[in-house]
């Protein structure tokens, strides 16, 4: 056993004393892509022990020794590439749906000791009707409205790999804005200014690539007015880290609602439904 330790210990000495004995050199390298603060923290780990590097504006100042400066450059090969060139796509998709479905029975009735009216004021819709000699009406309406709402939004920019790129556009919109004071007359309601509101969509994203497969840190936002309402907007933002492949569609986000309402007045029935699904999908293809 003992004869063993010996043995290992003569072995790792006469393997360890050429790396010992290996002197430290200094060397300035000048980094033609990369970013000093972003290669640092690569090379560090791989420096030799008593080694070190550190770094100003573009230059690398590596101390270490021969064989060691040998591996660190060639990893430094691979680091101090140029960036690959990047379009990216992101596309915000809303559809909707409205539907309003309306039914009601209505009339006039009297005799001479009875007299009996449902009114249903709504001209729209079919309408059945009948009278008899008498006067008497009995009218049936039934009335369906259907809408559909379709946004497609698609922006793209061009970016570098590892840099952050950010678009938005959009317009101010005008509100108009009224003010409410209490006096000893009474409440006085002021109107006739104008406040802007900007009402924008785009995306913030920083892409990084390894082969063909791509991690994005992305926050899409997408703002827009309400459809028949001028002073009500839409608003739809997202941020998530992604991952996916180069030219393909990613989906980052989404949602689904659906509004159910009913109500019956008299004999008059109302029903609404409306369902909006919203899509966001990004796309990063590189520019060759």
């Amino acid at each position: 056993m003992k004869k063993l330790l010996l043995s290992a210990l003569f072995i790792f000495f006469w393997t360890a004393t050429p790396v010992l004995a290996e002197s430290m050199k200094l060397e300035i390298i000048e980094l033609k892509h990369g970013l000093v603060s972003q290669i640092i923290p690569v090379l560090k780990p791989l420096v030799a022990e008593g080694g070190t590097v550190t770094g100003m504006n573009s230059k690398l100042i590596i101390k270490t020794t021969p064989s060691n400066l040998k591996q660190i450059k060639a990893v430094l090969a691979q680091l101090d590439k140029s960036p690959r060139r990047l379009m990216i796509s992101v596309k915000q998709n809303v559809d909707g749906n409205f539907k309003v479905n309306e039914s009601g029975l209505s009339g006039r009735y009297s005799n001479k000791n009875v007299k009996v009216i449902s009114p249903d004021t709504g001209r729209g819709g079919t309408i059945i009707q009948g009278t008899d000699g008498d006067g008497n009406v009995v009218r049936y309406r039934t009335l369906e409205t259907k809408s559909y709402n379709e946004d497609r939004n698609v922006f793209r920019i061009q970016t570098l790999e590892g840099h952050h790129a950010h678009i938005d556009i959009g317009q101010s919109v005008a509100i108009p804005t009224q003010s409410i004071q209490v006096t000893s007359g009474g409440v006085v309601t002021t109107t006739g200014g104008v406040e802007y509101k900007d009402v924008t969509s785009g995306f913030y994203v920083l892409p990084r690539l390894q082969g063909d497969n791509v991690t994005l840190l992305v926050a899409p936002h997408l703002s827009r007015i309400s459809p028949g309402q001028a002073a009500t907007f839409d608003i739809q933002n997202v941020e998530t880290t992604a991952r996916g492949k180069l030219g393909e569609w990613i989906q980052i986000g989404g949602s689904t609602q659906h509004f159910n309402d009913s109500s019956k007045r008299n004999a008059i029935s109302t029903k609404r439904r409306e369902r909006e699904q919203r899509t966001v999908l990004i796309k990063v293809e590189e520019i060759k």
